[in-house]
């Protein structure tokens, strides 16, 4: 007959196995994954400081482009018919709704 894995000798050797052989396949996953995330955050922070040396003196010729981009904009816009929200959708539960409205509800005393 088999053991059960809840057994107090299969659970027993499963820690053993779990704080000597595992355990050091995961310290080593974990010193791993530390190295690379330490890595990317400096690559992160030094594109952050490139960035903002880079963009310091191009501020000013950025202010004249968006000025010309906005006036283009506004003179070539064409109006643009706008959609209307209301009324029945497609879903089917508001399909159910429109087609079993009551048109008059008025009626009190009617059984």
């Amino acid at each position: 007959m088999a053991k059960s894995l809840r057994s107090k000798s299969k659970l027993r050797f499963k820690s053993i196995k779990r704080g000597k052989e595992f355990q050091t396949a995961v310290d080593e996953r974990q010193k791993r994954l530390h190295e690379k995330a330490k890595e990317d955050l400096i690559n992160q922070k030094l594109q952050e400081i490139k960035n903002q040396n880079n963009t310091e003196g191009d501020d000013i010729a950025i202010d004249n482009d968006d000025q010309d981009q906005d006036e283009t904009k506004t003179e070539s816009s064409t109006e643009v018919k706008k959609v209307s929200t209301s009324g029945y959708r497609t879903a089917r539960h508001h399909l159910y709704k429109k087609n079993n409205k009551k048109k008059n509800h008025t009626s009190f005393g009617k059984k």
